[in-house]
């Protein structure tokens, strides 16, 4: 019987090492939102990053236009490439709820996971 229950203890480590190895879990961390006062606007569009990626991978969207990544987990939101931030981000914020990033200036923003380098996006802001 005691080894009948330790098979069981190994079978259940691996299954909660393989789900904390898992990106993609909402834990319960708050982060503030980004880049704008508004918040309640009424134009917006929403990127998750569920699977390891944001996706949309593309987004093309008018100046003023609030943006909220979703599924955020243990990921975060960052104005830049391959996991390094830029100089000065408009966003560099920690996952764990929804962020919300309000793109006021025309231009072309590429948003990166600073924790996964591959998972890239490009945000294109027109006036």
């Amino acid at each position: 019987m005691h080894r009948s229950r330790t098979g069981g203890l190994v079978a259940a480590l691996v299954v909660v090492t393989m789900v904390l190895a898992a990106c993609g879990g909402g834990t319960a961390s708050s982060a503030p939102a980004a880049g704008g006062d508004d918040g309640g606007s009424d134009t917006g569009e929403t990127v998750s990053l569920a699977g390891g990626q944001f996706s949309p991978g593309t987004l093309t969207i008018s100046a003023g236009t609030s943006v909220t990544f979703t599924d955020t987990g243990g990921h975060t939101v960052t104005e830049g490439s391959n996991g390094d931030a830029v100089e000065d981000p408009i966003v560099d914020e920690t996952g764990g709820s929804d962020i919300v990033v309000t793109f006021e200036e025309a231009g072309t923003y590429q948003i990166t996971c600073k924790v996964h380098p591959n998972m890239n996006m490009t945000i294109t802001v027109e006036a």
